[in-house]
C-alpha cells in the first residue's frame, strides 16, 4: 500500500460531493496512517499495523470526540481501500466508536455566583488602560446577559442592538433557523445601555454597528466567537480560583427558575425543543449536587 493511496482517497471523497473540511480531515488522517506504518515498518503486517495505530490513537487522545472523528476517518478510509483491493478484509470490529462519558453538571453555589457577578466590576475599577476597562465592562455586560437570560453562547455572539425593544423590555435570542422572544429585566438593560456608551466612547469609528459584542485586537470592532465567550470564562475562573463556565452559570439559572416556575414556561424559554430534555438535565443536576455535597441530604 503506498501513499498515493490518500490522494486517491480524496478525489473519491470529493465524488461523494463530502464537505472541503471533511476531505481535508479525512485525507490528513489517512496520510498519518500510512505515514505511521512506514516509520513502524508494519506496512507489510496490515493487521498487527491497524491494531497499533487504533492503539496509538487511544493513548494520544483523551477525549471521546477526538477519538471517534479518528475512527470515522479510518473507517472511510479503510472501506475505500478495500472496495479498490488494495487491502484484504479487515477486522470491523476494532473501528466501533467509544462511548461518550455524560458530562457533569453543576450549578454554582450562592457565594459562587456572587464572586462571578462582580468579577469584572472590580477589574474595571482598577483597570490601568482605555481597553482593560472596556473589555471589563464588555465582559460584565455578557456575564450578566447570561445569569439573566440563560442563553447559549451560540446565542449571546448573535445579538444585535436591533433585537431589542427598549419600550416593551423584550430582546430576540436567535436560534439556529428561527428566534424567541425574552423579557429584558430593567437592570440588565441598564448594563447593556451602559456597555454601549462605553463601546461609543471607546469605538467611536463604529457608532453605526448593529452587532453587541465586537473584539479588540486583529479583530477590532467584529463580533466575537463563541471561542471568545469560552476564553472570558477561562478567563474568570483563573481570576476566581474554581471553574465557571457559560454552561454551569446557564445551569445555575435553570436551578433556581425551575423551584420558581412551571416548566412549560421554561423549557421553550431555554430554547430546549423538548420539554423532557430539560427535566431530565434539572434530574441530573439535582442527583450531581446530592453526590458532591451528601451531608445536605
Amino acid at each position: 500500500m503506498g501513499t498515493h493511496h490518500a490522494e486517491a482517497f480524496r478525489a473519491f471523497l470529493k465524488g461523494l460531493n463530502k464537505s472541503q473540511h471533511t476531505i481535508k480531515q479525512y485525507v490528513n488522517d489517512a496520510k498519518q496512517f500510512e505515514k505511521f506504518l512506514d516509520e513502524q515498518s508494519l506496512r507489510d503486517h496490515f493487521p498487527n499495523g491497524l491494531k497499533a495505530y487504533l492503539n496509538h490513537i487511544y493513548t494520544h487522545y483523551n477525549t471521546a470526540n477526538s477519538i471517534n472523528r479518528k475512527l470515522a476517518a479510518m473507517r472511510s478510509y479503510l472501506a475505500f481501500l478495500y472496495s479498490r483491493k488494495y487491502i484484504d478484509t479487515y477486522d470491523e470490529t476494532l473501528l466501533e466508536p467509544v462511548a461518550k462519558k455524560q458530562s457533569k453538571l453543576f450549578a454554582l453555589t450562592d457565594s459562587e455566583l456572587r464572586e462571578v457577578l462582580q468579577c469584572w466590576q472590580g477589574l474595571y475599577t482598577i483597570a490601568e488602560t482605555e481597553e482593560h476597562a472596556w473589555l471589563a465592562i464588555r465582559n460584565y455586560a455578557i456575564t450578566h446577559t447570561i445569569a439573566q437570560l440563560g442563553i447559549k453562547p451560540a446565542e449571546l455572539v448573535k445579538m444585535k442592538w436591533s433585537h431589542i425593544n427598549q419600550e416593551e423590555n423584550t430582546v430576540q435570542i436567535m436560534q439556529r433557523t428561527t428566534y424567541r422572544t425574552l423579557e429584558l429585566p430593567q437592570n440588565l438593560l441598564e448594563k447593556l445601555l451602559r456597555y454601549k456608551q462605553e463601546t461609543a466612547q471607546f469605538f467611536p469609528q463604529l457608532e453605526e454597528v448593529d452587532d453587541i459584542w465586537l473584539g479588540v485586537g486583529n479583530k477590532l470592532g467584529e463580533p466575537i466567537t463563541v471561542k471568545t465567550v469560552e476564553r472570558v470564562f477561562l478567563q474568570m475562573s483563573k481570576l476566581l480560583g474554581f471553574k465557571v463556565t457559560c454552561t454551569n452559570l446557564r445551569y445555575t439559572v435553570i436551578e433556581m427558575l425551575m423551584e420558581q416556575e412551571a416548566t412549560d414556561d421554561l423549557f421553550s424559554k431555554f430554547g430546549y425543543a423538548r420539554k423532557g430534555v430539560l427535566i431530565e438535565r434539572h434530574k441530573r443536576l439535582i442527583k450531581e449536587q446530592e453526590n458532591e455535597y451528601p451531608q445536605n441530604k
